[in-house]
């Protein structure tokens, strides 16, 4: 049985964590599933323009964190960590968005999971947790730096030194969107429902919001070539005929 369950409606992709005699606690073969329905949604020929990936773990719960069945609490345990990174940064590179939908738990590995998407929906309702220090370890410090970027030292600390379990009401302003229970699955979606958007120019702008992210020392010259080459693509002329043939068939909303 699938640790998953991967479907596709209207171009976007969903990815539900499935374990819920777990209370979907992820284990490497899931990580390892995720990766795999990540790359067959960016390599997906549907005739469409896929909108992106929605991830859930369902109404019910999104994921406790890491399957602890499967740590034994040696130096063995930094496979677990190599491989939950491997995928935050598959899903912080993809040329397509990818939203994480977050309902009730979110422990752990599952946050990191979370909040390596381009945006989290959450509910009011959801609890945030990372029991890193209660379990006397240090957390891989690339997620905590991604974490601390994206949540913000505050919060980071609350969850981490101070061990307080958070709701997504708590959350700061511009962490997340935070909306009712029951509903972040279609607010997600919502989120996806854009008219188009250019793979190329997707992962390209994801890529350098990644590099500031991580504290890298900016060079804007590095990014040149990549930006000279997208502007002369037959895809970007392509798109901006587009744009110009909308205007002049009347105004309308700019998405």
């Amino acid at each position: 049985m699938s640790d998953i369950i991967c479907s596709v409606d209207a171009s976007i992709t969903q990815i539900e964590i499935n374990r819920p005699e777990r209370a979907n606690a992820l284990r490497r073969r899931t990580i390892r599933q995720m990766e795999a329905a990540l790359d067959s949604a960016e390599g997906r020929d549907t005739g469409a323009s896929p909108a992106g990936v929605l991830l859930t773990g369902g109404p019910e719960r999104f994921s406790a964190g890491a399957d602890l069945s499967e740590l034994n609490g040696t130096i063995d345990d930094l496979e677990f960590d190599d491989e939950l990174e491997r995928l935050c940064r598959r899903i912080t590179l993809s040329p397509l968005p990818v939203i994480a939908a977050v309902e009730d738990t979110c422990y752990g590995a599952a946050v990191d999971l979370a909040w390596a998407c381009d945006a989290v929906v959450v509910s009011t309702e959801a609890r945030l947790a990372l029991p890193s220090t209660s379990l006397g370890i240090l957390y891989n410090p690339t997620s905590v730096a991604r974490l601390h970027s994206r949540l913000g030292s505050p919060t980071v600390r609350r969850l981490m030194v101070l061990q307080q379990e958070l709701s997504g009401r708590e959350l700061p302003p511009g962490t997340a969107r935070v909306v009712p229970a029951g509903t972040t699955t279609e607010t997600a979606r919502s989120l996806l429902r854009v008219p188009s958007f250019n793979s190329g120019a997707t992962a390209a702008t994801k890529a350098l919001l990644a590099s500031l992210d991580s504290g890298e020392e900016f060079d804007p010259a590095a990014w040149q070539p990549e930006r000279e080459a997208l502007l002369a693509s037959p895809t970007r002329r392509a798109a901006l005929e587009a744009r110009r043939a909308m205007y002049r068939e009347g105004p309308r909303k700019c998405s």
